[in-house]
């Protein structure tokens, strides 16, 4: 009875590498405002990006339970000293965020996000999504 209790708790504690990369697309001059990320897992902040410029972009990986998990990406702009989502009921031109869910398991996982100005979030579990063409 413990050694399958031990093997429970042992299959739950497994984790992956979730790595998310973001960029800035569409900044307008003047507005290349200092930004950082958070990825939240099931609710809790799992980890957070140094804080840059938007032209610069950013990565973060953190751990991540084997399972499908809910997945919170979203993007903060220090505005006057204070940290804010970059959002459009913050007076933003677009939301920098995704949510959804996700299955990670042994592979790590990588996500890419896009926060094009012009064109809004853009994201994908393969490569940096590109910014369309005009």
């Amino acid at each position: 009875m413990a050694l399958f209790l031990l093997a429970g708790y042992m299959a739950s504690a497994q984790t992956s590498t979730f790595t998310t990369t973001f960029k800035f697309a569409g900044i307008e001059d003047g507005y290349d405002h200092i930004c950082k990320t958070q990825v939240w897992i099931n609710g809790t902040l799992a980890g957070e990006s140094t804080p840059a410029k938007q032209s610069e972009g950013g990565t973060i990986t953190v751990q991540v339970p084997y399972g499908e998990q809910r997945v919170l990406v979203t993007n903060y702009a220090q505005y006057e000293g204070e940290w804010e989502e970059h959002t459009i009921e913050n007076n933003y031109s677009i939301d920098c965020m995704w949510q959804g869910t996700h299955v990670f398991d042994k592979k790590p996982a990588k996500f890419f996000l896009l926060f094009d100005i012009d064109n809004g979030t853009s994201v994908s579990w393969k490569k940096m999504p590109s910014k369309p063409k005009k």
